[in-house]
């Protein structure tokens, strides 16, 4: 029996030592028997003072609130466990410590002491703290998140989720809380919709992770959500938990369609081109073309894209467009390549055909450097040879006709010289009553042959300056009728840049012969003696302007003796005074006459044919 009790003491002993808790043994008097070395760190006194002294000796502090727990147990015979120690002595008061006070009995079941054992348990219950402080954390960054986070169980029952998807489906916990995920509010407005979830948890449950896009019922509507649904493990391996989280992505989906649109729009706008458009990168590939240059170079689509550009350029031409494309890109630009020399592309079967080709430079673009339009000008350059035929054709059938009408002027005006030449002959031999018709006969041919002649010196047959013509006629009429007299003639008022057609310029011409060659005969006679008569010196001017209404002003005016009263133009025996309304009418004409100071026709017309 005594070895028994020795073995038990010093196990006894062993365990005061190498338990991590402390230890002490008090007797019915609560004095300390033994005490552990934690114990007696614990309270701040050294192991040997405690032995032989009471509890209330050692902790004064502490004893008023744990005699209560002795005397209870030593009475009682019921052990205490796990009680927390307050206002533990000559700790930091960081710490926490639990105690368990067992009763010590004797043969008789008699209490003769109490086994006294106290736990620190700061550690524990600061990583329970931690670990409290973490899920309040947690918790609060997962109700700030719009995101929806939720936790299932294995089977899909919903244990919790953070507050911003409930309040905006103007839910609570509870109202989703134990319910099965698929038949939350949250996709109650279609079945499809649930459905997909339903699937989704029980590819979960098989460890597999599924995120798609899906529409979600909230309280004011429907929203585009990116979601996901995936398995969490427990330190076994074992799946715990199913997490399920989702972002909004209804604005994103909105601009993703837009851009769709806008891609399409773009694609159609491209398509539609009726030149060729090639898109190609820094490397020299095509990036895109649109359908004209797929139907232009006859190649599919797949063909094309990624190739290098130089497969649409003529076999020979290719080494120097490389070089040509390398040039371009050190310092592109938007420019014209076909302004200069004639351009060639290359079809899938191998013809050419003849192009223009515009480069413009898209800056900033990593995927197209250079956009390339390009216009097939096989039917231009067909046209433009055909255009150029027939120019030749115009060009030498106008030289024929050219030389004609030079050749037809050059006859009627000599013509005309060989019946003034005629008129000449016959008046010698004439009457002296019936040589001044002649002569003015022979000036109304002359005045013709003139126009004819101006027509072949200019080179231009269809109108006459009209200036020089009525000049050249004057200085003619004056050679002929009046060689030797004073009068002058004043040129001074002609405006020399005014054409006049032929049609017009002919019966122009006869008008100014009878009036000059009128104002000559009798606008400056001088009666010398009865029966008598002889010419005195004056001036014929004559003028010609534009009006502002775009005619014609003539005006042939004489400082003479004046027309008489009673003499009316288109009347009296004179041929000249009658013919000279037919030719005013004949340019569509309105006559002025005045008769003061001498005699002015004022003549205005319509230049152009169309007046008469």
């Amino acid at each position: 029996m005594e070895s028994d009790a020795l073995v038990k003491a010093q196990a006894f002993d062993l365990l005061m030592l190498q338990l991590p808790v402390g230890l002490a043994i008090l007797d019915r008097q609560q004095r300390y028997l033994a005490i552990n070395e934690r114990l007696a760190q614990f309270h701040g006194i050294p192991q040997a003072n405690h032995l032989g002294a009471t509890v209330a000796e050692m902790l004064p502090e502490l004893y008023p609130a744990i005699a209560p727990l002795l005397a209870q147990v030593m009475e009682s015979g019921n052990p205490l466990l796990n009680f927390e120690i307050q206002n533990a002595p000559a700790t930091d008061n960081s710490e926490h410590w639990f105690g368990s006070y067992l009763p010590l009995h004797d043969e008789q079941q008699q209490v003769q002491g109490v086994l006294v054992i106290a736990l620190n348990q700061t550690m524990e219950w600061g990583v329970q703290q931690r670990r409290q402080q973490d899920l309040d954390k947690l918790r609060r960054v997962l109700n700030n998140m719009f995101a929806f986070v939720g936790i299932l169980a294995p089977d899909g029952t919903l244990q919790d989720a953070n507050q911003p998807p409930l309040e905006l489906a103007g839910l609570t916990l509870a109202d989703v809380q134990h319910k099965k995920f698929w038949d939350c509010f949250w996709w109650s407005h279609d079945p499809a919709v649930a459905e997909q979830i339903r699937q989704a948890v029980q590819r979960a449950q098989l460890g597999i992770v599924s995120r798609f896009d899906v529409r979600v019922r909230m309280q004011h509507g429907i929203i585009d959500v990116d979601f996901m649904l995936a398995p969490m493990y427990d330190q076994d391996g074992q799946i715990c938990n199913l997490i399920p989280s989702g972002i909004e992505i209804t604005d994103r989906k909105s601009s993703e369609q837009q851009l769709k649109d806008n891609e399409l729009r773009f694609r159609r706008v491209f398509d539609s081109v009726a030149d060729g458009l090639i898109s190609v990168d820094r490397n020299g590939r095509i990036s895109l073309v649109n359908a004209r240059a797929l139907e232009m170079f006859g190649y599919p689509q797949q063909e094309m894209i990624g190739q290098p550009i130089e497969m649409l350029v003529p076999l020979d031409k290719v080494p120097a467009h490389h070089h040509s494309r390398q040039q371009y890109l050190a310092s592109p630009s938007t420019r014209t390549m076909a302004e200069l020399k004639e351009l060639f592309a290359r079809r899938r079967d191998g013809s050419l055909f003849p192009v223009e080709i515009g480069l413009t430079y898209l800056e900033g673009d990593s995927l197209v450097s250079v956009l390339a339009t390009v216009t097939d000008v096989t039917d231009a350059k067909a046209i433009q040879q055909d255009l150029q035929q027939i120019v030749h054709d115009k060009t030498t059938l106008l030289a024929e006709r050219t030389a004609l009408l030079n050749e037809v002027h050059h006859r009627v005006k000599n013509n005309l010289q060989v019946m003034s030449s005629l008129l000449s002959l016959q008046s010698r031999s004439a009457p002296p009553e019936l040589k001044q018709a002649f002569a003015e006969s022979q000036m109304r041919v002359r005045s013709m042959a003139l126009t004819h002649q101006l027509l072949y010196e200019n080179r231009n047959f269809s109108s006459v300056p009209l200036a020089v013509y009525l000049e050249k006629l004057c200085r003619l009429i004056q050679q002929t009728l009046a060689p030797t007299s004073h009068i002058r003639f004043n040129y001074s008022g002609l405006d020399q840049s005014l054409l006049l057609d032929l049609e017009q310029t002919i019966p122009c011409g006869l008008l100014v012969n009878e009036v000059v060659t009128n104002s000559l005969k009798h606008a400056f006679v001088t009666k010398v003696s009865a029966g008598s008569s002889a010419q005195s010196e004056g001036e014929v001017r004559l003028g010609l302007q534009a009006l502002a209404d775009g005619r014609y002003q003539l005006e042939i005016g004489d400082d003479g003796i004046g027309m008489p009263a009673d003499v009316k133009i288109g009347s009296g025996v004179s041929m000249g005074m009658q013919l000279i309304p037919a030719f005013i009418a004949q340019i569509n004409g309105e006559l002025e006459l005045y008769r003061h100071n001498g005699t002015c026709y004022r003549i205005s017309f319509n230049p152009q044919k169309e007046a008469r």
